[in-house]
């Protein structure tokens, strides 16, 4: 014979225990997905900073290949602009070295130095603008005829004078070239834009 009030005590127990179980298998499961959503986030999140931080990279290197392409435009530019100022040298190297002769024949063997000819032609051979302004008259020099200037010995001839003065102002004006295209490429910073001896 079975009691009643014990069968109700085991239908209470075994009611209590299934809820229990129920209540822990549910809290189990919703922590369970609690759990999965953070690491979803965590993993959003990170790959999200993964894409920003390839995106920043990305642009990063776009912005640096652009600055190489516009610093080889220019270098290009400067060195087509120095090959162009190289070339004028040389043709104005060429010109003055007809010329001298000429200015020298022109002077005649009147000066004891330079003739206003070939003063002109000095002054533009180290890239003076020919201003005759500043030059003296013509003056034969201190010799009163030619056979009492001085002799070759004494000094250099106008014609050494000439190629010496075309040679040296070539050199100057290719340094002056190099220096422009120098400072085109790379300009001063505010700095070094005031300094100065």
């Amino acid at each position: 014979m079975t009691l009643p009030f014990a069968n109700r005590r085991w239908v209470w127990l075994l009611g209590a225990v299934t809820l229990a179980a129920g209540l822990f298998t549910a809290g189990y499961r919703w922590a369970e997905r609690s759990y999965l959503a953070d690491i979803a986030r965590q993993q959003a999140s990170y790959a999200q900073q993964q894409r920003q931080q390839a995106e920043a990279q990305a642009e990063a290197l776009v912005s640096a290949l652009r600055d190489k392409q516009q610093l080889e435009e220019q270098a290009y530019r400067v060195g087509v602009a120095l090959l162009q100022a190289r070339a004028d040298l040389a043709r104005n190297q060429a010109q003055l070295s007809r010329r001298i002769a000429h200015v020298v024949q022109q002077d005649g063997e009147r000066f004891t130095g330079l003739g206003p000819d070939s003063l002109r032609l000095y002054l533009a051979a180290l890239g003076y603008t020919s201003d005759d302004a500043h030059l003296p008259a013509a003056d034969p020099g201190i010799a009163v005829q030619a056979d009492q200037t001085a002799t070759a010995a004494g000094g250099l001839p106008p014609l050494a004078l000439l190629y010496h003065a075309a040679d040296y102002g070539r050199w100057c004006q290719q340094l002056e070239q190099q220096l422009d295209a120098w400072q085109a490429l790379f300009p001063p910073t505010q700095g070094e834009a005031h300094a100065g001896p």
